[in-house]
């Protein structure tokens, strides 16, 4: 408890309490005494009444000397801190703004319900004690109802009954919280408002939720605004058991084929875990299932060997045994089966001889399959000449081999198609380095063709070794490419964010990857047939051809269609569904729809109507704040997407009392701590009560006591 005033260069009139002084000495009478006998007798009794008159005076003078100081008072707006007084009645009006933590680390059990649930009732105290004329503002650090980023102000405070109502519909979610952009807000709002303000920020203080808070960036507010942090039931603890690092092999899963589900189980807490029991599932049917324990500290690798659905979509969920934090005790993947992959091959040098064209050798390649089995590719050839008639977007990927001139603006549009999330393998050969298909979105320019003596082998990079494309060669493909024989190149030039994946001995770039907009890029710098190089000829070229397609055609085969929790979902699609509208269904009754805009690659911001501007045509949806699966119903197709609890939410350990002073160092800071038991959560949160009108009573029963004895003098 401590006292407080709203103005306090106003307490200097303090000084005033001399003026009545100054009146009483100034206006005593001069008195001339003249001694006469017959008035001895008088003169006693007047000395016994001048003694109360005396004692009267002095009472008068203390009182009008305590008027004159309670007016000072009064001016200078004293304030009473104490626990509980949050809101408190006052003949001032109160602005609160509340910060509620809802993201997926305040799920963590402590009592009968969660950390979420205690910062509820602690903030429905706080409303409750408000007075009519008080105003609210309510925030939380994630999900639908926080303030969306760019906001200038948030919206003037609500009434107390609004808030209350907005309250009940705050939601616990599974996202990553944004604790220091909330508090941004709350001081945003408290700009302007009324005389008195206070934020209080309901959370379990995560470092990975708050990590982020430094006076830098953050607005400086008034002495007038008091902050509060309230760290709910730090007493639960931190002990929790996740599972991360989750992997399927082989990637993608084929279908009706078996597949591995490989993860790392993890003791964060300070205890042993035992008989932790692992489950997997696949659609609804448990899969698999395991024990195990997990010493403090300790990770453990888990895997599990499943059969894949032979059509359709893969969906999946690990499950732990029950712990304090539920939400990091499932993890989610899904992906997309039986779909195969859609090649165009452009051949710029059709040849009579079948076995010398280089369509043959790449077709015949992507086309290979186990007896008894189908291709994963469907590969469709054309003539350079053609590619003029061709609609790219039927395609997952384009192979563009030895095409030295490009025909009917078919560069421009496959550069629109490739920024628009489609894959693009060019190839070298005599004639490819003529022209190329447009400047300054690939990411590697063909140089003049030069013969390699003696021919060699190509050497894969360092950085290249963990690439997509050599996936399936192993973990050293420089042995398998050594074995090839390089006659002739045409030396690659890496340009616009390129990576050399590939290079001769002398360091000569052959093979470069790189991205344009939403798609992926690869040049190869010889030829794919046997007029510069026996790669097609040699065990390799199957695995790399694979291996490109594979990564330039991922958006078909992909990656595990998977976002964290609070990330939008985007729906890329073909230019002429612009306009149109995709159905998204997700857990806990989550609905809704999203348009299909055109993107401008330029300004992702940027929303072009018509889709003309070169960029992509996507629909957003943003409503993704709960860990489960998510159906697209697309205006193509029909898709699953797994939304995950982020890693980070993981982290439970809280940042100190001492770092958050370190960090704020000029606010009007005030730590606190509410229980789990504690039966009146918001008894523990700070609050200032204004004595204005209590000194206001004090001073009138002054006067009028004043008034009394002055009329006796």
């Amino acid at each position: 408890m401590g006292l407080q005033f709203f103005h306090n260069y106003l307490l200097w009139g303090s000084g005033l309490f001399l003026l009545p002084i100054l009146i009483h000495l100034l206006r005593r009478r001069r008195i001339k005494i003249v001694r006469l006998p017959t008035y001895e007798f008088l003169l006693r009794t007047q000395r016994r009444i001048a003694t109360r008159s005396q004692l009267k005076n002095w009472i008068l003078l203390a009182l009008r000397i305590s008027a004159v100081l309670l007016v000072v008072f009064l001016a200078a707006r004293p304030l009473l801190s104490g626990r509980g007084w949050a809101g408190g009645g006052s003949w001032s009006p109160h602005h609160l703004s509340v910060v509620i933590d809802n993201s997926a680390s305040m799920a963590y059990r402590a009592g009968e319900g969660t950390r979420f649930d205690l910062a509820k009732r602690a903030a429905r105290r706080l409303i409750e004690n408000l007075s009519p004329r008080d105003r609210v503002m309510m925030l939380t650090t994630t999900g639908p109802r926080a303030t969306r980023p760019g906001a200038a102000k948030p919206a003037g405070g609500l009434s107390k009954d609004a808030a209350l109502a907005r309250l009940s519909s705050v939601e616990q979610t599974d996202a990553a919280g944004d604790g220091v952009r909330a508090l941004k807000m709350a001081m945003a709002g408290a700009e302007g408002q009324l005389d008195r303000r206070t934020i209080v920020v309901l959370s379990d203080m995560a470092k990975s939720d708050w990590e982020g808070l430094r006076i830098r960036g953050l607005r400086r507010v008034d002495s007038h605004t008091r902050v509060q942090f309230v760290r709910m039931a730090p007493e639960a603890g931190t002990s929790d058991i996740l599972i991360q690092d989750v992997r399927l092999r082989p990637w993608p899963p084929r279908r009706d084929a078996t597949f591995a589900v490989v993860f790392w189980v993890a003791n964060r807490g300070l205890k042993d875990g035992k008989s932790i029991s692992v489950s997997l599932f696949v659609g609804e049917s448990r899969a698999g299932f395991s024990e195990m324990e997990l010493k403090a500290g300790e990770e453990k690798e888990v895997s599990f060997r499943v059969l894949a659905p032979k059509e359709g979509s893969l969906k999946g969920r690990i499950v732990l045994s029950p712990d304090p934090l539920s939400a990091t005790n499932s993890y989610y993947f899904s992906a997309e089966m039986g779909r195969r992959n859609r090649v165009l091959i452009i051949d710029g040098d059709p040849r009579r001889g079948l076995v010398d064209s280089e369509s043959f050798y790449i077709s015949n390649a992507l086309r290979a399959s186990p007896p008894g089995g189908d291709s994963p590719i469907l590969v469709e050839v054309v003539a350079g000449y053609e590619m003029g008639r061709t609609e790219w977007s039927g395609y997952d990927l384009v192979v563009a081999c030895n095409v030295g001139k490009w025909f009917g603006g078919a560069a421009e549009s496959l550069r629109r198609y490739v920024e628009q999330g489609g894959g693009f393998l060019i190839a070298g050969g005599k004639l490819a380095g003529a022209r190329m298909p447009g400047e300054g979105w690939l990411p590697a320019a063909f140089g003049q063709p030069r013969s390699v003596k003696p021919p060699q082998g190509a050497v894969v990079t360092t950085k290249g070794i963990a690439h997509p494309i050599f996936s399936l060669m192993g973990i050293n493909p420089s042995r398998l490419f050594s074995m090839i024989r390089l006659r002739r190149v045409a030396p690659l030039s890496p340009a616009g964010g390129g990576q050399v994946l590939m290079a001769l001995k002398d360091g000569t770039p052959v093979l470069v990857a790189g991205r344009a907009g939403a798609g992926k890029i690869t040049v190869w710098g010889a030829t794919c047939d046997r007029d510069w190089t026996d790669i097609p000829v040699r065990p390799v070229f199957v695995p790399f051809l694979r291996g490109i397609v594979n990564y330039l055609g991922a958006r078909s085969e992909g990656a595990v269609a998977g976002i964290e929790a609070g990330e939008p979902i985007r729906v890329l699609s073909s230019a002429h569904r612009v306009g149109q509208s995709v159905q998204v269904k997700g857990p806990f009754g989550i609905e809704g729809t999203a348009r299909l805009r055109g993107v401008s690659l330029s300004r992702p911001d940027f929303y072009d109507p018509g889709g003309s501007q070169g960029g992509r045509v996507e629909a957003k949806f943003t409503n993704t704040h709960r860990a489960g699966f998510y159906e697209i119903l697309g205006p193509d197709e029909k898709e699953w997407v797994a939304a995950n609890v982020p890693a980070s939410e993981a982290s439970l350990d809280a940042l100190s009392e001492a770092e958050l002073r370190e960090r704020l160092p000029w606010l009007d800071l005030a730590v606190r701590a509410v229980g789990a038991e504690d039966s009146e959560p918001g008894s523990a949160i700070e609050g200032r009560l204004d004595l204005g009108i209590y000194l206001f009573l004090f001073m009138a029963a002054i006067l009028v006591c004043e008034g009394a004895l002055a009329d006796r003098s």
